[in-house]
């Protein structure tokens, strides 16, 4: 039987209390938690790293330094707008047509990783909330089942005896909606924050290679 809910309990006598749902419902928990802030601090770090390369590499392409701002590029390769950079710098200087001709290739295959590495663990967000909730209602189903149990175990039906199967069967519900509701928030958060990223990353290509003498647009043309 799942210990009673008492006043002043701890966050750890409630989960005894939902039953044995609750821990897996915990682990999500920690885990969309987990992925939450990494995230967060991701973002934040590529829109820092986004503005001073944007302001480094303008300056530099204004002087007409090729050579430094390809050395920026290198140094930032962490950040989508530099790796995109540096290959209109190599297709600029390249002398083999047929490496100019895949310049567009090698453009599109950065942005696809842009979008790979900006929605990294998206999907454990995703499959959280869909899955916390059944996990709640199962919790639920188990602490009706136990309520019935002790009713025929006691052989009476009064509060006390289904209390305990009750309380059981509202916290596992409990626990799987906020833990659901706190990962769909998160999931819908960070794909608003996705498209403004990849927005942000594609002009910020388009006006570093139109500073680019007979540079090539961002679309490889």
């Amino acid at each position: 039987m799942s210990p009673a809910i008492t006043p002043g309990q701890t966050i750890w006598h409630l989960i005894e209390a939902g039953g044995f749902t609750m821990y897996p419902l915990v682990l999500f928990s920690i885990v969309s938690w987990g992925v939450i802030l990494e995230r967060l601090w991701s973002f934040r770090k590529l829109g820092a790293g986004l503005r001073e390369f944007q302001l480094e590499a303008s300056n530099l392409l204004l002087r007409g330094d090729l050579g430094d701002v390809e050395r920026l590029c290198r140094s930032r390769d962490d950040l989508p707008s530099a790796r995109i950079l540096l290959a209109a710098l190599e297709r600029l200087s390249a002398k083999d047509s047929r490496l100019k001709d895949r310049w567009a290739e090698a453009l599109e295959r950065q942005r696809q990783r842009v979008n790979q590495d900006l929605r990294r663990n998206f999907w454990i967000l995703g499959t959280i909330g869909s899955a916390s909730p059944f996990v709640g209602l199962f919790g639920t189903v188990v602490g009706i089942l136990r309520s019935f149990q002790d009713m025929a175990r006691t052989g009476s039906g009064g509060f006390a005896v289904v209390a305990s199967g009750i309380s059981e069967s509202l916290i596992a519900t409990a626990a799987g909606i906020i833990v659901a509701v706190i990962a769909v928030m998160a999931y819908n958060a960070f794909q608003t924050r996705w498209s403004s990223l990849v927005l942000a990353i594609k002009l910020q290509v388009e006006e570093l290679t139109e500073l680019l003498p007979a540079g090539p647009d961002s679309d490889g043309n």
